[in-house]
């Protein structure tokens, strides 16, 4: 039986073993972490907000102002008015930015590997579903820990 707390235990453990791999691989790319976090989403969610896009990285709107404008200065990103709400601006990857994701991916990659190394494909494919069903229960909670 499993002991209480030990999925959140390990789950903490674990990022706080990938977290620091990861900010070094970035870092490396000259990067951030938060940096090539919002280069993706925007791969996958091209023509986003920057509040969409600050929850879709796990930062604060407020934070991702200071991860949106290096990337707009350095071409990374591109921002373009939105035409059905004029007041509304939508980030896009451009491809410089694409090319600088492809430039890090190797690290990326090898990082990912260094996870998952002992799992064969057909783990890895089950481990992915069970992170995404864990991700989307958290996402539809409205969770308060319970008074002592």
């Amino acid at each position: 039986m499993e002991q209480s707390g030990s999925f959140v235990y390990l789950i903490k453990h674990l990022e706080m073993g990938l977290r620091p791999r990861f900010i070094e691989a970035c870092a490396q790319g000259g990067m951030t972490y938060a940096q090539y976090t919002a280069l993706t989403v925007l791969r996958h969610r091209p023509g986003i907000t920057s509040s969409e896009l600050a929850r879709r990285s796990f930062v604060r709107a407020q934070s991702m102002a200071a991860t949106v404008d290096p990337l707009l200065e350095s071409g990374f990103v591109r921002r373009e008015q939105d035409p059905a709400h004029a007041r509304r601006m939508l980030l896009f990857l451009t491809p410089q930015g694409e090319r600088k994701i492809d430039e890090l991916s190797p690290s990326i990659d090898s990082l990912e590997e260094l996870l998952l190394g002992d799992l064969d494909a057909e783990e890895r494919k089950q481990f992915a579903g069970f992170l995404r069903r864990c991700r989307h229960a958290m996402d539809g909670a409205d969770y308060r820990p319970p008074a002592p």
